[in-house]
């Protein structure tokens, strides 16, 4: 052992004592941290995922066959392997030693744009989980490739040879995973070397999930080029007649069928850990909580292809390994039936009953275009309950699909949602039509109208959807809302207290019939103000002489969801034209309440008090000053309790909680901005789940994938965080090189003496 050390410092230190090793750490470094910078500013997003995609693969490929090339050729060509055999130490520990100082050496360099995760966590919120998954599996991807080029080394006395062999080796693994090379090759074939191919197990593990078959694939393929070279480097010592070279053949080969099978079948077993921050691809134990409360059985009849195509494998798979978590979290409540229609009539007939259709889809196997159908689909029963889902085309929100169907097929009785709407036809209102389809999927929704005595009838009402009035709501109506928030009534408020009757114009003016006065007594107050956002609002195609230019438009700032619980995860959404909430407290002692923030703008957003000049054009938005400019709330949550009107100093019922959410703009919900902006829906339908009080639900909402949005304070704070990375980085790698080369160059000048 102690030799065994002795000869992996050796192997280490002629990395660190050469040039070369900085060269490749500065040029790795360096452009690696260039790339990412390039792909994660124009997406704007927090993530690492960039770090995975091909260009850093091939990048770090180049890295490792350079850092390898010389591991056994250096020692062929110069006839010192010769002379270290003759030294007493076995070969297994020569290949093992020059394989670790090579993941050494090349996971320095990856631990060196460490620095990236670090720096952009100043500007968005990174998922640290996620980002800890991709380092680990981009350790285990550069042990592959170490010992791959380790392998190629050992073949040839030329260092560039074996740097090609390497490089080649790495990218047609990496190529025989992607589509354009699967779609050429006939279904069972395709499917193999998805498979084969370490971009097929990279890509869970940037999502953040360490599954254990791709970790049992790595290590797969580091026993088997470990294996190789040291039959290679082995039998450079041993004759190949002698029968002592044939049992090292057999052993080595069977150590590589033994590698192959553990790899293989390893994948296999459905273990996987889930380090993302909200456990995206793990069952939460809300959805167990949701299986716990089952007092029946729920069947899942899952309709799959017997042989999917290459496109729909990796889905089917994950697919599978989802229902199987759902089964084993339930205790036996829920049992998940695979039923293949392709191959089996009684199954065919079976998914057409249960709606799950068949999708004609294009193969290209084989270099062929073939039309062939597939499914990929569920059905769900419980009682005399059935739902569906047709089509399964991603697993994003998956979860959150199958346990809130198993929620309200369970659910005796479905909640009411009253929508009321009090316009003037001159200002009609915003149109919510798509909300109401979508809310009659889970819930009842009816209509919420003044009679002839300006009253309104909220006895069946559970929660009710008041978008703010364009015409006069008389005082007795108004009583009769305090009224249903006292017996622990849920509502939500869509204010507008600044209306733009035509957007042409783009002026701004007051909504006199405005509900804001009603709202401030249960402790938020919305300001008659316009919010526009300086840095961090919506592009619009802007009309000019050369055709329409997109352009940043701030009074459409696109906020930010402050928490996940209430708004399920939806991370942000257009807001245009809207207002300023405030919390001012409650100066009625008869009203409790507790207050949550909703949306918020970034901290570049100012007020309009005067919205008079609302266009790109507006001097309030040249003579901004930026002390005027701060984070602006936007909607809130306000939970308590309070007495009727009609006993102001009563005991408060704490069983009689109301709920109450408050957003200073109504048309952000109205049909137009719900197709234009494919977020807003889901918000609006997860702050009304919350309303009727389906906590369970809002749990798993919030797992749902989010965009991390990358917004920097500066054009210094960008340059700061870009190019100590790029630039900074690699400056330090040279300053370490040139310290390590004046001290060894002050070491072998130094006179001993007696």
């Amino acid at each position: 052992m102690k030799q065994f050390f002795a000869l992996l410092r050796k192997e280490i230190k002629a990395y660190f004592d050469q040039p070369t090793g900085y060269i490749l750490l500065v040029i790795f470094v360096g452009v690696n941290s260039y790339l990412y910078f390039r792909s994660a500013i124009t997406a704007e997003e927090a993530s690492l995922r960039p770090l995975g995609d091909f260009l850093h693969l091939l990048l770090l490929g180049v890295f490792v066959a350079a850092a390898t090339m010389r591991l056994f050729a250096e020692e062929q060509r110069d006839g010192t392997l010769e002379l270290l055999f003759t030294h007493p130490i076995r070969v297994l520990s020569v290949v093992v030693a020059k394989f670790l100082s090579g993941v050494v050496f090349v996971g320095v360099g990856v631990l060196l744009t460490v620095g990236i995760p670090l720096a952009i966590s100043t500007a968005g919120d990174i998922d640290s989980g996620a980002a800890v998954a991709q380092y680990i599996g981009t350790f285990l991807l550069v042990g592959a490739l170490v010992s791959i080029g380790m392998f190629t080394s050992s073949l040839t006395r030329n260092q560039i040879v074996a740097f090609i062999l390497s490089f080649t080796v790495f990218v047609v693994l990496l190529l025989i995973g992607l589509e354009f090379v699967t779609l050429a090759l006939p279904r069972e074939i395709a499917i193999l070397f998805q498979n084969l191919s370490p971009t097929t197990h990279f890509s869970d593990l940037t999502r953040g999930v360490l599954n254990l078959r791709d970790v049992l694939y790595f290590l797969m393929l580091m026993s088997l080029f470990i294996s190789a070279t040291f039959l290679i480097v082995r039998g450079k010592s041993v004759s190949h007649r002698s029968p002592l070279y044939r049992n090292l053949q057999a052993g080595v080969a069977g150590l590589v069928v033994i590698s192959i099978l553990v790899g293989w079948f390893g994948g296999q077993l459905g273990v996987r850990w889930d380090l993302t921050e909200q456990g995206l691809f793990t069952l939460s134990d809300a959805s167990k909580a949701v299986l716990d409360d089952l007092d029946d059985i729920v069947t899942i009849k899952l309709f799959a292809s017997k042989e999917p195509g290459v496109r729909a494998a990796p889905i089917t798979r994950d697919l599978n390994d989802f229902m199987e978590d759902v089964a084993g979290g339930s205790d036996g409540k829920v049992r998940v039936l695979h039923r293949y229609p392709d191959v089996d009539e009684e199954a065919e007939i079976e998914a057409q009953q249960s709606r799950v259709q068949a999708v004609e889809v294009t193969d290209q196997s084989e270099g062929e275009l073939n039309v062939k159908t597939e499914y990929l689909g569920f059905a769900m029963r419980y009682a005399n309950r059935q739902f569906s889902v047709p089509v399964v085309a991603s697993l994003s929100g998956l979860e959150y699909t199958v346990m809130s169907r198993i929620y309200r097929m369970a659910l005796k009785e479905p909640k009411t949602i009253g929508f009321f709407l009090n316009h003037d036809e001159e200002a009609p209102g915003p149109q919510l039509n798509t909300l109401r389809i979508q809310l009659l999927q889970d819930h009842k929704t009816t209509a919420v109208e003044l009679d002839e005595e300006g009253l309104i009838d909220l006895s069946e009402i559970d929660v009710l959807v008041l978008p703010d009035p364009t015409r006069f709501i008389p005082r007795s109506a108004l009583e009769q809302i305090d009224e249903f928030l006292a017996e622990g009534g849920d509502a939500i408020f869509l204010l507008d207290p600044i209306i733009i009757p035509d957007p042409n114009q783009m002026i701004g003016y007051p909504n006199v019939f405005s509900l804001a006065d009603f709202v401030e007594k249960y402790g938020v107050r919305v300001n008659r103000d316009v919010v526009f956002d300086m840095r961090q609002s919506q592009v619009l195609a802007v009309p000019s002489n050369f055709g329409t230019v997109p352009r940043r438009y701030p009074y459409f700032p696109r906020v930010n969801t402050s928490e996940n619980k209430i708004s399920g995860g939806v991370p942000s959404i257009v807001m245009p034209w809207g207002s300023s909430l405030e919390q001012v407290g409650t100066a009625d002692t008869s009203i409790e309440v507790e207050i949550t923030q909703l949306l918020e703008t970034s901290r570049f957003a100012g007020l309009d008090t005067e919205y008079q000049n609302l266009s790109l054009e507006s001097p309030r938005l040249v003579d901004v000053q930026e002390s005027e400019l701060d984070t602006r709330v936007m909607a809130a949550a306000i939970t308590g309790t309070r007495c009727p009107a009609a006993e102001p100093g009563c005991e408060k019922d704490p069983s009689k909680v109301f709920r109450i959410i408050v957003v200073s703009d109504a048309t952000w919900a109205d049909d137009g901005m719900a197709a234009q902006y494919q977020e807003h829906l889901p918000l609006a339908v997860n702050w009304i789940d919350w309303l009727t009080q389906d906590d369970a639900l809002a749990t798993i909402r919030a797992k749902r994938a989010t965009v991390r949005p990358l917004i920097f304070d500066s054009t210094e704070h960008r340059n700061l965080v870009q190019y100590s990375n790029v630039a900074g980085v690699p400056l330090l790698i040279m300053i370490a090189g040139l310290a390590r080369y004046l001290l060894r160059r002050r070491t072998t000048r130094k006179v001993y003496s007696k």
